[in-house]
């Protein structure tokens, strides 16, 4: 398969470019960006291939991206992207808008049992018996000029992406399992996915778990300035502050400058810095009433019997996983597989709200889970072959 490639960066090309893109029914997508060193992705480079064609756009020499988003978000042209995820916070920040609707290789790889997060090389090798170069993974893509190698890189993920995303389709297709890819793919699709949730950033903190009560408040305000300040300044929240000094900030009954200063991690210059801001978020957020705090996460406190009972479950779950050609991991982790076991002791109403028990799951494995809980199905050896089999009940 050939490689050839434009190279898209004045304002004539792009309108040249568009205009023969705006006329495909699927288009391969891709971006090269960096982030190691920013807030934001940097944009370096977007690949398209469509109808035999692949372009390659430079968004560093092209002010204007207007013409490529307007084609990326008409919703008449089905977007195919491999792990999709942060190119599409890429391109929702730069057009304000999501590249519907698409389809994520990633997603539908793991659908028909590849691996849950097969890497796109891998992916190649597997379906097309075909090695992509590795030398370009880590370039600088920000540099100019572009060296010969990385454009020829860059292209391979736009144009070995079609033939995965064709072959990907007839399997799901065959299978029935079209419908799997929408469910798994609507969060992808969400606005609401890439929209920061202030509440959530202190559930990332490394050590979390470790506060509670007014601690826990005092983090959560800590972290929300944290991530502004990393907006506004573009730097990584943890280059600006690391996690540690940011709990045992939060841990403090009695804080100062000075105070600050014996806490590791925080240098003087991050005092100089943001010493007085950290106090005042400190303040604020300790003078909070009751009602206003987080409250911790609850631990599971799992009833007797559950880790017999999560033995049988993940049993099923794995001759279902190696009947449905599907990773077992995909169905169900083994956390929300104990919440089950540890329901299922009293099996009271309603449900556990499980992935395993939702959608396309619940069809698969998740029916089976409960008939095994509620007695309605047995796992028994086969004689014959040495091997656990599902067998139901007969009803008396």
């Amino acid at each position: 398969m050939s490689n050839s490639s434009i190279y898209v960066d004045t304002p004539e090309q792009l309108n040249q470019a568009c205009e023969q893109l705006s006329q495909c029914k699927v288009l391969a997508v891709d971006t090269e960006f960096h982030r190691e060193t920013t807030y934001y992705p940097e944009f370096a480079l977007m690949q398209i291939y469509g109808d035999g064609q692949c372009w390659l756009i430079d968004p560093i020499a092209l002010h204007d991206l207007t013409p490529v988003w307007d084609v990326l978000c008409n919703p008449n042209i089905l977007k195919v992207f491999h792990a999709a995820r942060q190119d599409m916070e890429i391109i929702l920040k730069e057009s304000g808008k999501l590249p519907l609707p698409l389809f994520d290789t990633q997603v539908a790889a793991a659908l028909l049992g590849l691996g849950q997060q097969i890497g796109f090389g891998n992916l190649v090798q597997r379906i097309a018996k075909k090695e992509l170069a590795k030398g370009e993974s880590f370039s600088d893509w920000m540099s100019r000029p572009l060296r010969k190698k990385q454009l020829e890189y860059a292209a391979d993920d736009v144009i070995w992406l079609m033939p995965i995303y064709q072959h990907l389709t007839e399997r799901l297709e065959a299978r029935g399992r079209l419908t799997w890819l929408d469910e798994e793919q609507s969060k992808l699709c969400d606005l609401k996915t890439y929209q920061e949730d202030s509440n959530a950033l202190m559930w990332r903190v490394k050590g979390v778990n470790k506060l509670k009560g007014r601690a826990l408040t005092i983090l959560r305000e800590l972290a929300s300035w944290r991530e502004e300040q990393a907006k506004a300044r573009n730097l990584p929240r943890r280059r600006l502050i690391a996690d540690e000094p940011l709990l045992e900030i939060a841990r403090r009954d009695k804080l100062d400058l000075e105070g600050l200063k014996r806490i590791r991690g925080l240098n003087n210059g991050s005092i100089r810095r943001f010493g007085e801001d950290l106090l005042q978020v400190w303040k604020k957020a300790s003078n909070m009433p009751e009602d206003t705090w987080p409250k911790a996460r609850k631990r599971s406190h799992h009833t007797t019997g559950t880790e017999l009972r999560l033995e049988l479950l993940d049993t099923l779950l794995r001759l279902k996983a190696e009947e449905g050609d599907i990773s077992a991991s995909i169905l169900s982790s083994k956390s929300e597989l104990a919440d089950l076991a540890s329901w299922g002791k009293q099996r009271i109403m309603p449900e556990p709200d499980l992935p395993c028990l939702q959608g396309w799951r619940r069809e698969l494995v998740g029916n089976d889970l409960l008939h095994l809980l509620h007695g309605e199905t047995s796992l028994r050896i086969d004689p014959n072959t040495g091997n656990p089999v599902i067998e139901k009940r007969e009803q008396s």
